[in-house]
């Protein structure tokens, strides 16, 4: 996909200082606007985002108006688990909006209907925007036959947000402390979340799946950190029923029904920044809100390392140009105004940018904010080059709506592990058998 009245002013100074700023590497400062007489231009972007987001790309698209005048953007916001269903019904009926955000689970079924515009001319032309500022990998997703359908905004990777005072009060190793001795282990997180539960505070130790709705992007972490996977190698059967997905997923029951020391799926009330769960499993986007809290220290660590590895899920969000906009290139321009670097230091803010050039900037890891360069440089830079972006398929939607269904029964315990991996493997390779 996760201060507030000092980080707001953080947020407000740093957002001013950028905009204000003159440009001297990108070009998208030093352009001049355009006082062209072209006809009027109303643009739609859609997001998946909250109020703060919509408002920041709502400034931003007022300055990109400012370069371009005979061009307006209007920023659509949609809840977020609507997202992709919504979407699909717009370009269904033809009124999709003129470019917005793309993710990784639907990426695929977007390029097979065409429904993403080459955007590389656009994009490559201008020497002054730094096409190669981007890391490769993050702009795979959104390759095809060598040419580009979109840009990524957003490449956060998984990690454990931790209640530092805590994890202090209980004279415990942080899992930071733990990581920089090469002992931070599924096992010792799973000791710490015993040590820190007190079942009669509501607290919690551990909350390693948190939004148990999301299935793929909350248990495949640890499917993988076991060895296990949910396709084969090209995709083209489901092998999830394996000794490894066991295991995984029979440790992530324990620690519900056995161990007790996680909350219950659909528990709303147990949450990191209450001050009831010790260690949250999230994205690094979860900042926006661990930076509000003022009860207790906080602090961010990677993944524990299970048998096969971290599992480290990176998310994936980019920003593409549907095909049935009848303003293709002012949408390719905004496109790229909104993946310069100029923009990508504002929406640092929120999201882990794939340009080099900000997320190894203090722009991206402020010194003079939690968490520190430190923290961001194991959790999010050193894991980067490990870290897996959540499976797509053609019929991921399907998969998914089949998938929820069933694992919801182990999550009821109306069934065991292994029961789960073997609906789960009859009911999706039913699905994308030909």
């Amino acid at each position: 996909m996760k201060k507030w009245i000092g980080g707001i002013l953080v947020i407000v100074l740093a957002f001013t200082a950028v905009l204000g700023c003159s440009n001297e590497n990108n070009g998208q400062d030093s352009e001049k606007p355009d006082q062209s007489t072209g006809k009027k231009v109303n643009l739609t972007f859609s997001i998946a985002g909250s109020d703060e987001h919509k408002k920041m790309y709502e400034d931003l698209a007022a300055k990109f108006t400012t370069l371009h005048p005979n061009v307006t953007v209007e920023v659509m916001n949609v809840v977020n688990e609507d997202y992709d269903r919504k979407l699909s019904i717009m370009m269904a009926s033809r009124e999709a909006p003129d470019l917005g955000w793309v993710f990784e689970s639907t990426i695929p079924t977007l390029f097979q209907a065409g429904q993403l515009l080459d955007v590389t001319e656009a994009l490559k032309a201008d020497k002054e925007y730094d096409f190669n500022d981007f890391y490769p990998a993050t702009l795979e997703l959104l390759t095809n036959e060598g040419k580009n359908y979109g840009v990524p905004f957003s490449t956060p990777t998984t990690m454990i947000f931790y209640n530092k005072t805590m994890f202090k009060e209980k004279g415990l190793k942080t899992p930071s402390e733990l990581y920089a001795e090469g002992n931070w282990t599924l096992e010792e997180y799973l000791k710490a979340a015993q040590a820190l539960t007190d079942s009669s505070k509501g607290i919690y130790g551990a909350d390693y799946l948190h939004a148990w709705q999301y299935w793929s992007s909350t248990l495949l972490p640890l499917v993988w950190a076991y060895g296990g996977d949910l396709f084969n190698d090209d995709k083209s059967a489901i092998a999830i029923n394996s000794p490894e997905s066991e295991q995984a997923i029979q440790f992530y029951y324990d620690m519900l029904f056995k161990d007790k020391v996680h909350p219950k799926p659909g528990d709303s009330q147990s949450t990191f920044e209450s001050g009831q769960v010790a260690m949250f499993k999230d994205m690094y986007s979860f900042v926006t809100k661990a930076r509000k809290i003022t009860d207790f220290e906080w602090d961010v660590a990677p993944l524990p390392e299970g048998p096969k590895g971290r599992g480290t899920l990176m998310g994936y969000a980019g920003i593409g140009v549907f095909s049935d906009t009848e303003h293709p290139e002012e949408a390719a321009q905004f496109l790229k105004f909104l993946s310069s670097k100029d923009s990508m230091s504002v929406t640092a803010q929120y999201f882990v940018p794939g340009r080099k050039s900000i997320l190894e900037s203090e722009i991206f890891m402020k010194p003079d904010q939690q968490p520190s360069p430190e923290s961001i440089q194991i959790a999010v830079l050193d894991q980067m080059k490990d870290a897996r972006v959540s499976p797509s398929h053609v019929k991921w939607q399907q998969i998914n709506v089949t998938a929820q269904s069933i694992i919801d029964k182990l999550n009821t315990q109306q069934a065991t592990v292994k029961d789960v991996l073997i609906e789960l493997e009859t009911a999706l390779n039913a699905l994308i058998t030909p």
